[in-house]
Order: C-alpha cells, then sequence, then structure tokens
C-alpha cells in the first residue's frame, strides 16, 4: 500500500470470480476473451508496423489513418472508435511539438490553419488528416497528437435553482453569497478594504457578455489581452464574483482556451504586460501530468516567483472520503494471468490474491475521457504503456498505445463511447520497467460491476492546481448545496450557510477533487529520489490548499447560480485582494500562513486531502496578517 494514497473499494465487497483477459484452463476461449484477445491483437499489429514518421503522431491519428485505409483492420474492430473528431473537410485539431516561421508556412502549404504558435516550441493547428504523416515527417518536428483537450470546473445547477436564480437576476444586481459566507462584506467595512492597489485577472474560457454584465453594472472595465477574449462565457461569471467581494480591485482576462502552450504563454503575459498581481483561473487540460510540473505548472511558477499571488480550481473530479472518486493510482502489479498471443503484461488492480485486470466504469462515465499516466520524465519515456477500453462484451472499443521510446510522454487518453454500457478499462505494460501509475476517468467514476469491485484511491487533484506555490481550491457550497441536500435529499447534509457564515459544520461538495499529490521529478525533468520512482519515492505535496465558496449568484446566464470548483478559486482570489490591501508590503508567504492558519477546519482535523486548510475566512485572515481595523 502506498504511503500517501489509500485505496480501498468504492462499493460494497462481493465475491470475485476474476475475469481474466486469458484462458485459465485448457479449452476453448469464451467469446468475450475471444473479442478482447482479436482487438488487441490488432491494434498491436499497428504498432508494431508504424513508420517514422508515424512514431511522432499520437495513436488516435495512426489508428483513424488506418482505419479508413484498411477495411480488413476495421472488420476486426468493428464497434472501436478514436474519438478523434475529423471535420466535414477532413482536418483534425492537432498540437505540433517544434517552431519556426518555416514550419508555421509548411502546416499553411499543407491545407492547414495556425490558431497559435509559440516561441516556446508549440504549435496548435487545424491540419488534414491526410497531411499529418508529411509535418510528422520534416525533421524540425518532434511530435505531432491529437489537440490536448481542456475543461472547466463548472457543475450544472439544478433546474429549480435555475428557475429560482433567473427570477431574481432580472429583479436586481446580483451578489455572491460568498460575500456573505465569508464574512467578506463586514470585513469590508471594519478593516476599511475593497481590493484597491489591487488587479485580479481571469483565464478562463471566454467573456462573450461581459457588455451586457457592464451594461448591467455588474461589472466595471476589464482589461483583456489583445486577441484573448476567447469563447464562452465562465471568465464574465468568474469576474462577477471578484468584483462582488473586491469591488475595488481592477480586473483582467485573457483565455485559456486557445491551446495548452498559450494558456502558459497568457499566465506569464497577465504579469508581464497586465501588471496582475493576482491571478485565478478554473481551467484544466488534460495532459497535464500529476507526477512533473509541465509547461502549465512552469508558468505559474513564474509568476509566483515574480511576486503574483495565483489560484486555482481544485477540480470536480471527486474524492474518496465521498465515494465519488474515478481516480486510482499506485505501483504497477503485473498479473500471472496473459492476454493470449498479445505483447505485454496486464496490471492486477486488486491488491489481494484474487486477480483483477479491469476497473468498472459507471453509467455516467460515457463519452467521458479516461487518461494514463506513469512514472517516467516528460518527454523521456522509456517504458511503454497502453490503455483500453472494453465493453460488456469484451471488445475493445477505445484504446491509446502510443509509442514510448525515449523521446515520447508517460501519457494516453481514449475516450469511452458515448452510449452503451458495462465499460471497463484494462492497463498493459507493454514494454519497459515497472511504474507508478496514474488512472482517471475525468469527472465519472468507478463502480463495482457484477464480479468487478471497483478500485479508487484519493490524489486526483494535480497539473498546474497543484504548483507548490499555487492554491489550488476546493469547494463548499455558500447557499444550498449541490452535491449533498439538493442532490441526495438528505437532510443529514445542510445546505450552505447564507444568510450566515461558514462554520465547522459546514460541508464541502462532494464532487470536489482530492490530494494529496504526489511528484517523482522536478520541473527541468531530474528525479526528486534517484533510484524510485514508485510509491515509496519522490516528494508529496499538500493539495488542495484551502476552500472557499460556490453555489454563488451571477447575472451570467448558465451561471445562475455558479457551482464548482470554478466559482470557488475566484471566491478565494477577491478574499486575496482585500488582504493585499490591507497589508500592502505582505510577502506570498504571509498571505498564505494568513489565510491557512484562521481557516475554517473541516473534515478530519488539521490538513485533509479533501478541504485542505479548511474554508477560509476574510476577517481572522486579515487580523492575523496585522490589518487593523478601520477607526470608527
Amino acid at each position: 500500500m502506498s504511503r500517501f494514497s489509500r485505496v480501498v473499494t468504492c462499493s460494497v465487497p462481493v465475491a470475485v470470480g476474476a475475469l481474466l483477459l486469458s484462458t485459465a484452463v485448457s479449452g476453448a476461449q469464451p467469446s468475450e476473451e475471444a473479442r478482447t484477445q482479436t482487438g488487441i491483437t490488432a491494434l498491436q499489429s499497428i504498432k508494431k508496423s508504424l513508420t517514422p514518421a508515424e512514431r511522432k503522431q499520437s495513436s488516435q491519428l495512426v489508428i483513424e489513418k488506418r482505419l479508413r485505409a484498411d477495411k480488413g483492420l476495421a472488420g476486426k474492430l468493428p464497434e472501436y472508435r478514436t474519438g478523434l473528431g475529423v471535420s466535414d473537410a477532413g482536418t483534425v485539431a492537432v498540437d505540433i511539438k517544434g517552431a519556426g516561421q518555416s514550419l508555421v508556412d509548411a502546416v499553411k502549404a499543407a491545407g492547414g490553419t495556425v490558431r497559435h504558435a509559440s516561441p516556446a516550441g508549440a504549435i496548435r493547428a487545424d491540419l488534414p488528416l491526410n497531411a499529418v504523416d508529411t509535418i510528422a515527417g520534416r525533421g524540425d518536428v518532434a511530435e505531432v497528437k491529437a489537440a490536448s483537450q481542456a475543461m472547466t470546473w463548472n457543475e450544472s445547477a439544478p433546474q429549480d435553482r435555475r428557475q429560482a436564480a433567473a427570477k431574481q437576476t432580472a429583479a436586481a444586481l446580483q451578489v455572491a453569497e460568498g460575500d456573505k459566507a465569508h464574512g467578506n462584506d463586514t470585513a469590508r467595512t471594519k478593516y476599511g478594504v475593497t481590493g484597491a492597489g489591487q488587479k485580479v485577472c481571469v483565464l478562463s474560457d471566454g467573456i462573450k457578455s461581459l457588455k451586457a454584465s457592464q451594461t448591467a453594472g455588474e461589472l466595471p472595465a476589464v482589461d483583456v489581452l489583445p486577441g484573448q477574449a476567447g469563447s464562452g462565457d465562465e471568465g464574465t461569471a468568474m469576474l462577477e464574483i471578484i468584483h462582488d467581494m473586491a469591488p475595488g480591485a481592477a480586473l483582467g482576462f485573457a483565455t485559456a482556451f486557445t491551446s495548452e502552450q498559450s494558456f502558459a504563454d497568457n499566465i506569464r503575459a497577465l504579469r508581464t504586460t497586465g501588471k496582475c498581481t493576482i491571478i485565478v483561473d478554473d481551467v484544466s487540460y488534460f495532459d497535464e501530468s500529476p507526477f512533473q510540473d509541465g509547461p502549465v505548472a512552469q508558468a505559474v511558477n513564474d509568476v509566483t516567483a515574480a511576486g503574483a499571488l495565483y489560484f486555482s480550481s481544485a477540480g470536480n473530479s471527486g474524492n474518496l472520503t465521498d465515494g465519488t472518486s474515478g481516480y486510482y493510482e499506485g505501483d504497477f502489479r503485473g498479473s500471472a494471468s496473459k492476454i493470449s498471443g498479445i505483447t505485454g503484461t496486464p496490471h492486477d488492480f486488486d491488491p489481494s490474491s484474487t486477480t483483477q485486470l479491469y476497473n468498472a466504469l459507471s453509467p455516467n462515465s460515457v463519452g467521458r475521457y479516461v487518461t494514463l499516466f506513469w512514472s517516467d520524465p516528460w518527454g523521456k519515456a522509456t517504458s511503454d504503456y497502453d490503455l483500453f477500453v472494453l465493453n460488456s462484451a469484451g471488445s475493445v472499443v477505445a484504446s491509446s498505445e502510443g509509442s514510448q521510446n525515449g523521446t515520447q510522454n508517460p501519457y494516453e487518453i481514449a475516450q469511452v463511447p458515448a452510449s452503451g454500457s458495462g465499460f471497463k478499462v484494462a492497463v498493459v505494460k507493454y514494454s519497459g520497467s515497472d511504474r507508478f501509475i496514474a488512472l482517471n476517468v475525468i469527472r465519472g467514476r468507478f463502480v463495482t460491476s457484477g464480479e468487478l469491485k471497483a478500485f479508487s484511491t484519493n490524489g486526483v487533484t494535480s497539473g498546474h492546481s497543484a504548483a507548490v506555490n499555487a492554491f489550488s481550491v476546493a469547494a463548499a457550497p455558500a447557499a444550498g448545496a449541490f452535491g449533498r441536500a439538493l442532490e441526495t435529499g438528505d437532510p443529514a447534509n445542510p445546505a450552505g450557510p447564507y444568510p450566515g457564515l461558514f462554520t465547522a459544520a459546514s460541508k464541502w461538495e462532494r464532487f470536489t477533487s482530492d490530494g494529496r499529490r504526489h511528484q517523482f521529478y522536478n520541473p527541468d525533468g531530474s528525479v526528486i529520489t534517484p533510484g524510485n520512482v514508485s510509491s515509496t519515492g519522490g516528494a508529496t505535496r499538500n493539495k488542495p490548499d484551502i476552500t472557499a465558496a460556490d453555489g454563488v449568484a451571477t447575472s451570467v446566464t448558465g451561471f445562475q447560480p455558479f457551482f464548482g470548483t470554478s466559482a470557488a478559486a475566484p471566491s478565494a482570489a477577491a478574499i486575496a485582494a482585500l488582504l493585499m490591501q490591507g497589508k500592502p508590503t505582505a510577502t506570498p508567504a504571509e498571505i498564505r500562513t494568513a489565510l491557512t492558519s484562521t481557516a475554517i477546519d473541516l473534515g478530519a482535523p488539521g490538513f485533509d486531502p479533501v478541504t485542505g486548510a479548511g474554508v477560509i475566512m476574510t476577517d481572522p485572515a486579515l487580523a492575523a496578517l496585522g490589518v487593523a481595523p478601520k477607526s470608527p
């Protein structure tokens, strides 16, 4: 058992008649196992025949091309889908690792459209599928992969809450309930602080209704980085929360959705060009490593080293404590059972003596993405792991089996089909060494299904939210809870504190993501504990750091009210603006101490992996910082 992850079953124990991927006894192979063998064998035949250009590509790109060209292969994988979005014009969104005007020109000459070209050596483009080999074959290109996807961490409110909020919105200006729940409203009056002198900047999807919000008196002027307004409207809702709680603070915005490298570039630009003192985001890219600071986390490291405070949503992927986890991490444990005729060794999820080679997915996991990481250095993976999604009949319906031979990332991603049932995942070590693995069904769950037990752990909070000096923010409801009273109808789980203050009896949201976060590599790729990248090596970060309010009012359509850690992060950032005005000379370390030392402890005593130090409160944090109340 890992010293930092507790492995449990997420449902009542059942007798486990191990569902093996291989035939344990001689005789005819059951049809389910035959389908599994046929599917994996067909996919591995592709992997064994990769061209030099294809070795630079993510497996979804390669397989999509092969399936379109080879009807025989398609016949062996009749229910398989790559999940790759191919436009009617035959283009796919890709991330290209490479830089220079000649490469940009080559993409355009191949019929592609460049969305973003970063000096850091990353290009986001829409590229014809039939031109991928040409671009990948260039000497100045290290990788072409299906474009990394991003998501924000909001939750859709129940319909009755949306209808009530919409009526209220039409009647008056909206004030986020977190202003009262954190004691923020009375603290502003007591200490004479509004956030003046601070600039709080948001990174999210977009600010579509910014002008409408300004016309309604919900927002003042917002400094938007040129060309970075984005699309969508979550950024507008976040800005409204900040303005409600820190009305004197200047505001800024940049989108985080153009590409992952553009997100990192915009973080730095908000600090250097935008002069932001506090930055907050609610975005996560699917390929952000849990084990090493990647491009976005390194940008966070840069701006925090320059003195900015950085707040980020912990995520809405659930937690082990509430039985809502869709995350599993632990040392790879090779099974004695083999899949007949394939290369590699499957992972055994069951820590007992019984072999279980699958983790079963919940019905709400359809259409979700499943990611697999392992503890090799980013961009230098020498161990090769693959990910397979199977249906109840044993057919392989999705997979990710990129080639890792020393220059690729230790990462695979597959999408669960949007329809069907009985899905399960398997991890196969194709070659290399045993590593610590992390398996995440993003915003889905692992559940007991038939003979399969569900194995989950804590630790889903990752990526830049877990950067050492970032504030990773969990969510607790300021008004009616999304995940407790409204979702379950359980009277033992009360709604939020509104119109009162948070107390030690307050509840966190059941969907809020938990930590802790384990790291095996420094940002530069050097190993933290040489010779040991297993559960006993590396270093642990206590994440998330703090908890703040969600389920709060905004005037923005679709965010009435605004649930999720996407709402909690700007709530915390606004409180920090008041502290920074109260003591402009305060160091980031002093702000952190003031917030965490006065937080109301929720859950287990002291730090816990769901709520961190607890829910932050404005008045005691200002007092701890040494800010004197305003004279009568």
